[in-house]
């Protein structure tokens, strides 16, 4: 979803809604006001789909949330096993996405045996 169009959704909500201070849209223009809402209609869908979802603070600008693809490729490109446990642990206080765990667990692992 384009800047525009998302400012253009956020200005119409937080207009509409003078007492939510936050925002949740998905990259198809949904909008929720809870997180965990959002995540569940973000999750991949029957085509394996995952949508993009981006946190809108009232008067602040977005904040875009990486997609468990993208996070998981920065894992299998990070060096060293403090890096993926750094990432690991955002993840577990963030999305909390199963298969991000998993690749971070392995990459770990992996990085772990590589250096014994």
């Amino acid at each position: 979803m384009d800047k525009s169009k998302l400012k253009e959704i956020t200005d119409s909500v937080f207009k509409r809604y003078p007492g939510v201070d936050r925002a949740f849209v998905t990259s198809d223009g949904q909008v929720f006001f809870d997180e965990a809402h959002a995540k569940n209609h973000a999750a991949p869908n029957k085509k394996r789909k995952e949508l993009e979802m981006e946190k809108v603070l009232r008067g602040e600008k977005k904040e875009a949330a990486k997609t468990a693809k993208d996070l998981i490729a920065e894992i299998e490109a990070a060096g060293t096993a403090e890096t993926v446990t750094a990432l690991l642990e955002a993840e577990k206080a963030g999305h909390n996405r199963k298969s991000v765990i998993e690749a971070a667990i392995k990459r770990i692992d992996k990085l772990k045996a590589a250096s014994a």
